[in-house]
């Protein structure tokens, strides 16, 4: 747990404000205050509007926007590993692109962007109600909207044609509004409210993990990096200049010299970080990454309070893209990702492997762990070693099999929960938007400011050699060693023309219907004005 706690970061004040009015945590975190005697300090302000960010804290779990945005790509896969994560079949149909309306993670993902978008609304409404301090109530109406448009920015990109539930007041089922009205309101409300938030840099401030000026542009830089996919009509300058705001700043943004500094269980106000969740293992829990893809055995390498899942690991070829076969290995050259097919790999080895976790399992002890349950067929045996091998996704996939996701810090005595501060957007993502905005704009890719862009990042993250010429392909691989498991990798798949594809395990797909997901279908029988999308 944080020394200090996430009630400092999302809700400044509430501590004095429980003194005065005798609420415990648990009511400031979910704001169950009465707004009858609420809405007179700058503090009770703050954490009203702290309940609007309490859904964030999902992020980070096995249900909802990682499942989405990375079990559909070429960077993670889910494998059936015997009676362990069946679920019958979902998956397997996330990773091959044959979702359902029924399928829970979708739903999940609406449920909890709508509750948030609801909230949001709830407490404008009560701001403009309730509040004597009408220049100060307005202040934070600004974050609100900001926010609410993050929500529907998540869902503009997943779902498309959404409803826009954007006043309190009405409790009718609303119908879907079309792609391009949810992307003009996101765009028109994040323009018009930024100029009022904050213009503060990275650091353990009374702002941090709440949306401030520089989060709003870099949700402008995202949706006009993506507009062509969003409506048609490509916004290349509008991107770049969105980018400009946060890389022309100056109050701290900057490319951190250290790449796993950024994902340690200490990153709370880490200079490449722009916007983040922050995570506690008891005040803001939620952060289950170490759950979902460490074996169950890994218990006793971290001391940990709970049995990790064995779950969500990654598909080798992607991490087989962090080694460069084509120079010499010299003294870091060594043979990775063996497979009974024979399919071995040796390279310069990127900095960014760091991302993964392979090799020989053992406790905090040092003794390596034996898993007694490791298949038959499983030519490693019982000795748990992590492969980038799967030799399948379902039903039998080996207990061991996958490259791990090591990209956050794992620590002795880790909770379900981590401490780490979910990363959403920084500074070397924006780079990487910029550069391509450049080399889209100017139809080359071996744009001189792009290709710039693109090595700094490569030398100052990975400490590899930088590129003397990029074409899209090799733009879109950097991009998916940098990002990776920061829930963009579908988006940019699907920008690149890449989402429908084969990969491992994934044939291509017939049809681009599946670039959105279908609206899910507990949504439409509570709502009958609500129109299903094409092709489910």
């Amino acid at each position: 747990m944080k020394h200090i706690s996430i009630i400092k970061y999302l809700l400044p004040g509430m501590l004095t404000i429980a003194a005065c009015t005798d609420l415990d945590e648990k009511d400031l975190l979910y704001d169950n205050v009465r707004s009858d005697d609420f809405y007179k300090t700058p503090e009770e302000f703050a954490s009203a509007v702290g309940a609007a960010y309490t859904n964030l804290y999902n992020l980070g779990g096995n249900n909802h926007m990682i499942p989405l945005n990375e079990v559909t790509t070429d960077e993670v896969v889910v494998p059936t590993r015997g009676a362990d994560w069946g679920d019958g079949g979902h998956w397997v149909r996330l990773q091959q692109h044959t979702y359902v309306p029924t399928d829970p993670t979708p739903n999940n993902a609406w449920n909890m962007l709508y509750a948030g978008v609801a909230t949001c609304n709830r407490v404008m409404a009560q701001l403009e109600e309730k509040a004597t301090d009408t220049v100060l109530a307005a202040t934070f109406i600004s974050e609100l909207r900001a926010v609410r448009a993050v929500y529907y920015y998540w869902l503009l990109d997943m779902f498309g044609n959404v409803p826009l539930s954007i006043d309190f007041s009405i409790t009718e089922p609303l119908p879907n509004s079309s792609r391009q009205e949810v992307y003009d309101f996101v765009e028109q409300e994040l323009l018009e409210n930024a100029p009022r938030l904050p213009r503060n840099g990275p650091g353990d401030g009374p702002y941090y993990g709440r949306v401030n000026y520089y989060t709003c542009y870099a949700v402008l830089a995202k949706l006009y990096l993506n507009a062509q996919v969003y409506t048609g009509t490509a916004q290349w300058d509008k991107a770049l200049a969105a980018c400009d705001t946060i890389l022309n700043s100056t109050v701290g943004y900057m490319l951190s010299p250290d790449y796993r500094e950024i994902f340690s269980r200490n990153n709370t106000g880490n200079p490449e970080i722009i916007w983040a969740i922050p995570s506690d293992a008891v005040y803001a829990t939620g952060f289950n990454l170490s759950m979902m893809t460490l074996h169950p055995l890994n218990q006793s390498t971290y001391n940990m309070s709970a049995q990790p899942w064995n779950g969500f690991a990654t598909i080798q070829e992607f991490y087989q893209s962090y080694i460069d076969p084509v120079q010499n290995p010299g003294p870091q050259g060594r043979v990775i990702g063996t497979s009974p097919a024979g399919d071995s790999v040796t390279g310069t080895l990127d900095n960014r492997l760091s991302n993964f976790l392979v090799g020989p399992q053992f406790d905090a002890a040092g003794n390596r762990l034996l898993d007694g349950g490791a298949d038959a067929t499983d030519p490693n045996g019982p000795p748990l070693t992590f492969t980038p091998y799967i030799n399948e996704l379902q039903p039998n996939a080996w207990r061991q099999a996958g490259a791990r996701i090591g990209k956050y810090e794992f620590y002795s005595g880790m909770t379900a929960d981590l401490d780490n501060d979910l990363v959403v957007f920084r500074y070397a993502d924006v780079m990487l938007m910029k550069a391509e905005a450049l080399a889209r704009k100017n139809g080359n890719w071996n744009d001189a400011v792009a290709l710039a862009l693109v090595n700094q990042i490569r030398t100052v993250h990975g400490g590899v050699t930088p590129f003397t010429t990029m074409d899209a392909d090799k733009f879109l691989a950097e991009r998916g060693r940098e990002m990776f498991i920061e829930s963009m990798r579908r988006q940019d798949l699907i920008r690149f023309g890449k989402y429908n594809s084969a990969w491992r395990f994934h044939p291509p797909d017939a049809s681009t219907h599946v670039n959105i997901f279908p609206i899910p279908a507990d949504q439409i029988n509570a709502n009958p004005n609500l129109d299903q999308n094409p092709g489910y």
